[in-house]
């Protein structure tokens, strides 16, 4: 892909400079395609969940549409309809969640509510997790640990499916780093790579809780995820209060406001990274302890994510009124 010609010149909202290639997640679906194709060969008599060699079909569909706006650069409104009938596909064959985690304990969800909740979930983490793919190293290491955090997850919840996609998931990923994380990278995943590795964890988080019937294990993918989330969202809240347009392309996510502000890529992909080992660590030790079934930790934690997010930003903007003055 670093020879085919398909790659990023640097624009106004860019944190590099030059063209990047890009599509570096051909090499990811090609890597999962492989591991696939061998499982079959190997195991013929492995039992896998109803519906599994669709969920498949998918993530290899979501893949394509990454390389088509790549390539083409799709517009924001035919891009989010396509993810929205794939994401309504793969809940369809997955199953919705039937209850969620409240204040004490779980309660029941009406069918549609669950179903319109778990389409919700794969879209923002989707989204999300490409619109964080612009630092060197971010989306591979946020997501390594992310996974390795679902990993621990599905073993405590006995998820076996979980425990396969997660594990895929690590290994692509691992391949794939070496060219990312480094002061320069040679290679992005585009979006054909953070579309495909982003969907297969959100999938994995819905196997997880349909196969952990006994566990309450709904808010471990998000807490897994929570650093991105929380950059992406209330990004878009500083972005309401301001009147933005939120479907026009931007570079004011907190990572990119880090970069221009001198910190370098690799500082502030170990920074997101280092979080995301927080939040896994607590995935499990909560999994463990059934401390997931409950609001309270999540909304601690959200409480200071929200601290911190705002602390930051406000020191950069210090920063920058006294480089001004």
């Amino acid at each position: 892909m670093t020879r085919a010609g398909l790659g990023d010149a640097s624009d106004g909202r860019s944190a590099h400079s030059g063209t990047i290639p890009t599509s570096g997640g051909v090499g990811i679906l090609a890597g999962m395609g492989a591991a696939l194709l061998s499982m079959c060969i190997l195991f013929p008599n492995l039992n896998l969940p109803r519906g599994f060699a669709s969920v498949m079909s998918l993530l290899f569909a979501i893949g394509m549409l990454g390389l088509v706006d790549d390539a083409l650069t799709l517009g924001a409104k035919t891009k989010f309809g396509i993810m929205i009938l794939i994401c309504g596909a793969a809940v369809w064959l997955i199953g919705a969640p039937t209850n969620l985690p409240f204040l004490y304990g779980p309660v029941p969800l009406h069918p549609i509510i669950g179903f319109l909740g778990a389409m919700l979930w794969m879209f923002v983490v989707m989204n999300a997790v490409n619109f964080m793919d612009g630092a060197n190293g971010m989306m591979g290491l946020s997501l390594i640990i992310a996974n390795i955090g679902l990993f621990g997850a599905g073993l405590i919840g006995g998820s076996a499916t979980a425990l396969l996609f997660s594990g895929l998931s690590l290994m692509t990923i691992l391949g794939f780093l070496p060219y990312n994380l480094r002061q320069k990278a040679r290679i992005f995943a585009g979006d054909v790579g953070s579309l495909s590795v982003s969907f297969l964890f959100a999938v994995g988080v819905l196997f997880l809780i349909k196969e952990s019937p006994d566990k309450t294990l709904h808010l471990a993918g998000p807490i897994l995820i929570l650093p991105f989330l929380a950059d992406v969202l209330l990004t878009l809240v500083r972005r309401v209060r301001n009147r933005d347009n939120l479907l026009q392309a931007h570079n004011t996510h907190l990572y990119q406001r880090l970069i221009r502000h001198g910190f370098n890529h690799l500082s502030v992909s170990w920074f997101y990274a280092i979080a995301a080992l927080l939040c896994a660590n607590i995935v499990v030790i909560g999994a463990s302890r059934e401390w997931l079934d409950r609001l309270h930790i999540p909304l601690i934690l959200v409480g200071g994510v929200t601290a911190a997010y705002w602390l930051i930003s406000q020191a950069l903007a210090n920063t920058r009124n006294n480089k001004s003055g």
